[in-house]
């Protein structure tokens, strides 16, 4: 993995409904083969570090009205491996939740480090929001293998703190990622579902069929046939079952759009 090191251009940037989201890093060391930000330039397989986030935000954070809602890990895990190093994260925390902002977090991957920021997520619980997604190959791949993860580990801590605490499973990737085995093993936390899109014609089209077929050939006439349909029968029975009520909920908790082919 490459790291890029680069100063802060335009600190906040708004998303497609307006929110200002923060980003501390930029790119992914993971790339799962069905996510669509791979078409982003400088994205894949390095993470760009903003050094000097956290004093630029020092600097800006009085210009915003209190409770803002600011959040972080929109184009780059808040809690990438190389936050244990740099800690811009647990500094850009501490200066938004001290100066009354609303902060959610969205991180990609779980693991430990954002156990070192408990601290502070306790003392400020009231005004952060943790999402977690549990979709990563890794995660999924250990969980069906021996029923757990450190990422379920980490957000039934979390939970089991008072702090608000949703997850994702998305996409739902029909029989690889099993939504209701996953729910029951995060007890009283919401589970946001979203569909596989794997259109023809885009990158992430190739690269999940070219998984599936390495993988779970027994599938792959399943995914072939989700990518030429765009039909889901295990997701829309999922859907049609919940029905947006109780912990399972077929919308994610934060806006999203996937680009245009």
């Amino acid at each position: 993995m490459v790291i890029n090191e680069k100063k802060t251009g335009e600190l906040f940037h708004k998303n497609g409904v307006g929110e200002l989201q923060l980003n501390i890093y930029y790119g992914c060391d993971l790339v799962c083969p069905y996510c669509y930000w791979q078409v982003e330039e400088d994205w894949v397989d390095q993470i760009t570090v903003y050094t000097d986030v956290a004093e630029r935000l020092k600097e800006e954070i009085g210009s915003l009205p209190k409770h803002t809602q600011i959040g972080l890990g929109w184009k780059g895990n808040p809690y990438t491996s190389i936050e244990r190093e740099y800690e811009l994260t647990r500094n850009c925390l501490k200066i938004l939740l001290e100066n009354d902002m609303d902060v959610t977090v969205s991180a990609s991957r779980g693991n430990d480090i954002i156990l070192r920021d408990l601290d502070i997520l306790t003392e400020y619980k009231d005004h952060v929001k943790i999402i977690m997604e549990m979709t990563r190959l890794d995660i999924v791949r250990e969980f069906n293998e021996t029923g757990t993860h450190i990422s379920f580990e980490i957000a039934n801590l979390l939970h089991q703190k008072g702090i608000n605490i949703c997850t994702t499973v998305s996409p739902v990737m029909p029989g690889i990622t099993d939504v209701e085995k996953m729910a029951a093993a995060l007890p009283g936390i919401p589970v946001h579902i979203a569909k596989l899109d794997i259109r023809p014609g885009t990158m992430w089209n190739e690269k999940t069929l070219e998984y599936v077929k390495n993988y779970y050939p027994e599938l792959y006439p399943q995914y072939e046939e989700i990518a030429r349909t765009g039909r889901d029968p295990y997701f829309e029975s999922l859907k049609a079952k919940y029905n947006g009520t109780g912990q399972i909920r077929a919308e994610l908790p934060f806006w999203d759009e996937i680009p245009e082919i």
